[in-house]
């Protein structure tokens, strides 16, 4: 089921608006390492408008096994080790029917456990909370998805990420906050996840629970394009489908 906050109309004036700041990156199979532990990973597009804060982020999977993923990104490093400055958006397929998405204040860790320790300090943090769409609270979400089409699978959103972006971290960084996006240069730390477990705290919408296999595809300061506004428009289906029987 694809998650609406707005409508279409909407999302096109959000991903149009100026089209000069929006920034474009894919990656194809065999382009750099990866793991395919979580998941075949076979292409990544993205985009991000610096001026709307409008994140879009699509994964093709060449096998049918990924259930779910993290990520962070930044504007050029690897995103590991940065403690306290960008956020982990956890994407949770397990029902695909119903995507779930929540974003925590990322601890740096080469792991998936930001959403119950929030700091690489010693000892378990308290989790830096920033937005669920569990129980409807949807607020920072335009649109998720995931789609299984006998041969592989296609998971992507489509995110307003100001409220991240403008988010105070609980557990500040040695530099200011980044919240997630990127701009002529991006890096990323995006991990897969097969045989994926999780669980909800039913009251506040935030997980209690995350574990599973996990892949990884993870990189640091690749150039990325200038792209029309239209391509913003990643995660409404038709233009994605085009892109695809262009490839």
């Amino acid at each position: 089921m694809l998650k609406n906050l707005c409508a279409v109309g909407a999302i096109v004036a959000l991903a149009g608006g100026a089209s000069a700041q929006t920034r474009i990156w894919e990656w194809n199979q065999g382009d750099t390492n990866s793991s395919n532990n979580g998941g075949i990973i076979d292409r990544v597009y993205t985009t991000y408008n610096a001026n709307t804060e409008i994140l879009t982020w699509e994964v093709d999977f060449a096998d049918q096994v990924a259930e779910g993923f993290t990520l962070a990104l930044n504007d050029g490093p690897n995103p590991k080790g940065d403690a306290g400055e960008l956020a982990l958006l956890y994407f949770d397929a397990t029902n695909m029917a119903d995507v779930n998405i929540s974003v925590y204040g990322y601890n740096g860790q080469n792991n998936q456990s930001s959403y119950i320790d929030g700091s690489p300090a010693g000892g378990q943090q308290q989790a830096d909370r920033i937005s669920t769409n569990v129980l409807g609270l949807e607020s920072a979400f335009i649109a998720a998805s995931a789609v299984d089409n006998g041969a592989g699978r296609t998971f992507s959103f489509t995110l307003d990420a100001s409220a991240i972006n403008a988010h105070s971290p609980l557990h500040p960084g040695s530099e200011p906050w980044g919240g997630i996006g990127f701009g002529e240069l991006i890096g990323y730390w995006f991990h897969p996840v097969k045989n994926l477990t999780t669980a909800y705290d039913m009251q506040t919408g935030y997980l209690t629970d995350w574990s599973g296999q996990q892949g990884w595809l993870d990189g640091a300061n690749k150039i990325t394009t200038p792209t029309p506004a239209a391509a913003g428009l990643l995660g409404l289906g038709g233009l994605a489908a085009s892109r695809r029987r262009r490839a």
